[in-house]
């Protein structure tokens, strides 16, 4: 009875591990995954958010920008980038480019959260 017991112990056992190995995904591991960078352009201008085709067309012309996501109708973007190549200044740069000649627009990195960061610390100085 006991050598039973263990048997089916050792299978169950067996078969644990095999479905934990099985549901894990192969293609996401933690040595294959690139690092994304990521910045927020704001546009300002009178209607300059509206030019959403022109903003993307600036920012995909970078072959390291991975995703453009406009987050409201306020003229925010968020750009996923493969660090390491372009700095967030040159996609906002692009981005003033492709605005400012037609539609007399500009855009800049915002750095809210950064500013929000170093007062914060400051404070607790």
């Amino acid at each position: 009875m006991r050598r039973l017991f263990m048997c089916a112990l050792a299978c169950w056992t067996m078969i644990g591990t095999a479905s934990f190995a099985a549901g894990a995904p192969e293609n996401e591991s933690v040595e294959t995954k690139t690092a994304a960078g990521e910045a927020i352009v704001q546009i300002f201008g009178r209607m300059c958010e509206y030019h959403r085709e022109d903003v993307e067309a600036a920012l995909r012309a970078f072959k390291t920008v991975r995703q453009v996501e406009f987050l409201n109708d306020h003229g925010t973007v968020l750009v996923r980038y493969q660090p390491g190549s372009e700095t967030p200044e040159q996609l906002a740069g692009a981005v003033h480019r492709a605005l400012a000649s037609g539609w007399n627009c500009s855009a800049r990195i915002d750095r809210g959260a950064q500013r929000l960061e170093a007062g914060q610390q400051e404070g607790k100085s």
